[in-house]
């Protein structure tokens, strides 16, 4: 399962209430995207949710596919954006606080520390790809990507 299947809306009831329509508490399940950065749903919130939709909506889901939102790219972009957080020196439990501040989302932080497990071992092994495939610069770049998330 993928960290943004993993990922919720923090105040869910309370956006329920205020679009009056019920959807997923998934940030980035299908129903979500369509009720909430949409015209009606969006004109609904209160100032204060509506600008960190906004923000949110802004930063992941500004692409030019024409299924945006149900592309991929959000999730792609949502993904690069905990691996720089991570990078910055973040732990699993600074990640959770600031997906909070920034964007009203939650995530267990264990599920978090899995996600960026996960990456490592996953770079880990291109890394050792690269080298037998004969890519030193390829297998260097993947070091220092790796490195970046154990800091």
């Amino acid at each position: 399962m993928a960290i943004t299947d993993k990922v919720y809306l923090k105040n869910h009831r309370q956006l329920v209430s205020q679009v009056e329509t019920s959807f997923p508490k998934s940030a980035f399940a299908g129903a979500t995207l369509d009720i909430l950065f949409q015209g009606e749903g969006l004109a609904k919130l209160d100032d204060a949710t509506q600008d960190r939709v906004l923000d949110f909506a802004e930063t992941f889901l500004d692409c030019d596919c024409q299924s945006n939102p149900h592309c991929g790219c959000p999730e792609r972009k949502f993904v690069r954006y905990l691996l720089e957080l991570r990078e910055q020196g973040l732990g699993p439990d600074a990640i959770v606080d600031v997906i909070g501040d920034e964007y009203m989302l939650y995530a267990y932080p264990g599920d978090v520390l899995s996600f960026l497990d996960d990456s490592v071992r996953t770079l880990e092994a291109a890394e050792t790809l690269a080298d037998v495939d004969g890519q030193p610069h390829k297998a260097r770049e993947l070091r220092r990507l790796r490195e970046g998330l154990l800091r």
